[in-house]
């Protein structure tokens, strides 16, 4: 009787915990106030941030040479990606957002921000402020993608759809810790679909590597998994801006039941200052990508 209350115990405390740690990784999603000590700041002219894409377009060629991609297709996914990767230009821009599941923060109507010096956004006329991750901005410091494994998914006169294993781990953070932790050990890849004529991003999908899109663990199921990035060309900032970003999580789990996190954000009327100065925080992590 006594190691039966024991057992009883000690499965109560194993629920405490797993309740615990799953509140901890939905609050590390919320919006915080920036700090601008916590990283520096550089700034780019628009001739500057041209010669840093046309950097990165070369890298890009370099990772595609191990690919059995013809060079037509390593030019196209090459400068697609250098344009996709933009620092964040100092531009006001109307958001709104739309947030469904367990965790989800209420929906917000849409308002005009604005991108501080600091890397920030801002709010007219109000005191909030958000990560410049909630701008129509596109920063990654790194290539998190396996461009020499890279394949043709679909091809038609106007588009071609590229697939791509991953190198990182996607985070869920609004999920509980359970979930979590099998996104974490999972595999996913990118869909990277590109206009043939102007050899520029349409979208980026990221989604589990399996062949049904699926994930399955002892405890947890995972139904859904997918971000999305949908693009267009700004003539105010001279870049391809993000219009609009999707995150996807459901399925379902032994302790904490179904789960589901489901964010839209949209972005409209993005005009950037004149003359169009870009700004390149010093991070390293892939925020772009780690906590849409």
């Amino acid at each position: 009787m006594i190691r039966m209350k024991t057992i009883k115990s000690c499965f109560v405390c194993l629920l405490l915990a797993l309740v615990i740690t799953g509140n901890c990784e939905g609050a590390s999603d919320r919006v915080s106030t920036i700090d601008s000590s916590s990283s520096s700041i550089t700034t780019f002219s628009l001739a500057e941030i041209q010669k840093y894409r046309d950097d990165r377009y070369h890298n890009f060629q370099e990772s595609l040479s191990e690919a059995q991609l013809s060079k037509q297709h390593q030019d196209l996914i090459a400068r697609a990606l250098s344009k996709t990767y933009s620092g964040i230009p100092l531009c006001s821009f109307s958001f709104t957002l739309d947030a469904r599941g367990d965790k989800a923060f209420p929906n917000e109507d849409e308002a005009v921000w604005t991108v501080s010096a600091s890397g920030g956004t801002e709010r007219e006329n109000n005191d909030d402020r958000r990560h410049y991750r909630d701008a129509p901005i596109s920063y990654v410091p790194n290539n998190p993608f396996d461009l020499a494994q890279g394949t043709v998914v679909a091809e038609n006169q106007s588009s071609v759809k590229f697939r791509f294993p991953m190198t990182p781990r996607l985070k869920a953070p609004n999920l509980h810790s359970d979930a979590v932790r099998v996104l974490r050990k999972v595999d996913w890849v990118a869909e990277l679909t590109v206009d043939i004529k102007q050899k520029a991003p349409i979208s980026l999908l990221l989604t589990l590597a399996s062949d049904d899109g699926r994930a399955q663990a002892p405890l947890v199921n995972v139904d859904v998994a997918r971000v999305e990035f949908l693009y267009q060309y700004n003539d105010s900032c001279q870049f391809y801006e993000v219009f609009s970003k999707l995150r996807l999580f459901k399925g379902s789990s032994l302790f904490s039941g179904d789960f589901l996190d489901k964010t839209i954000k949209t972005f409209t009327n993005v005009r950037c200052e004149q003359p169009v100065v870009f700004l390149f925080p010093e991070k390293k992590e892939l925020e772009f990508i780690e906590r849409y």
